[in-house]
């Protein structure tokens, strides 16, 4: 008995913790039948070649879609810009026919004509073009892929049938601004006059216009800022008496390059001046589509 009185406490002799056992379960957990010890690199599923295939060719499937509607997004502005440079194109060459008339040469007026048919062909291309732009938009909304994209906007070969040549605006505006008059052509107006007499004045604003958006479903233009605050109140078009809506907008590039005319020309009116090619007012936007 100890001397304080108290019984000493016996110890229990210390015993290290058998883990070896444990250890070694674990191990016989992750070994595998061949005895080599298990990666975490052995739970990924063994691919084949064909898998691996396959499984690109979905990602392909994915991405394509996405990156076909960004590069319609661009074929839309390419059209815009083609139209304005068409329209630059069509005012010059009635510039160079007053002149060519005003000084008898019927040789530069052979040539005038030609070109402009030229540009009506032109003109019929980027409509052909256009479509097929819209064709493969839908294919793309309906989840419709193209087998095959070769020549899908291929328009080089478009020409427009003689009937149509003759009747186009182009054609007939050569005539007018030379002179030459046709059968049955008593109610055309010369294309300086149409520029003249296109309104330049918002509806909305009622201010000289800046950015003009037209509405393709009725052809109406606006000032940029003028339609967006109009389409906070209402969808509709603001012209009185129209009953379209204001669904897409797109840039109308004939009034940018009759603005532009009258604001290098100081704001006068005229007929024939000569074309302001600047593009500084070209938009990075091809097509406004509204909410």
């Amino acid at each position: 008995m100890a001397r304080d009185g108290k019984r000493p406490v016996k110890q229990e002799p210390y015993v290290p913790a058998n883990d070896s056992s444990e250890e070694e379960e674990r191990e016989e957990d992750h070994k595998v039948p061949n005895g080599r010890r298990q990666s975490a690199a052995d739970d990924i599923p063994t691919m084949t070649a064909a898998d691996w295939k396959r499984k690109v060719d979905e990602e392909v499937e994915q991405t394509i879609p996405g990156a076909l509607r960004l590069c319609l997004s661009n074929a839309k502005k390419q059209k815009h810009d083609l139209l304005k440079h068409t329209f630059e194109g069509v005012n010059a060459t009635g510039n160079a026919v007053t002149l060519a008339k005003e000084l008898s040469d019927k040789s530069q007026l052979d040539a005038l004509e030609n070109i402009s048919k030229d540009f009506a062909h032109l003109h019929g291309q980027i409509g052909a073009y256009e479509a097929k732009v819209s064709a493969l938009e839908q294919k793309l909304q309906g989840s419709q892929m193209p087998s095959s994209f070769d020549g899908a906007l291929d328009v080089s070969s478009f020409r427009l049938p003689a009937k149509e040549l003759a009747q186009h605006d182009y054609v007939k505006q050569f005539y007018a601004a030379a002179g030459i008059e046709l059968e049955g052509d008593d109610d055309e107006v010369m294309v300086q006059e149409n520029n003249s007499m296109r309104n330049n004045t918002c509806p909305i604003t009622q201010m000289i216009m800046e950015e003009p958006m037209k509405n393709p479903a009725c052809g109406h233009t606006y000032s940029r800022k003028g339609i967006e605050s109009h389409l906070k109140l209402k969808q509709s078009c603001p012209i009185a008496g129209c009953r379209q809506r204001v669904e897409n907008l797109e840039r109308d590039v004939e009034m940018e390059v009759i603005l532009s005319r009258k604001k290098r020309h100081g704001g006068r009116s005229f007929g024939g001046t000569n074309v302001d090619s600047d593009d500084d007012d070209d938009d990075d936007e091809a097509e406004h589509v509204v909410a």
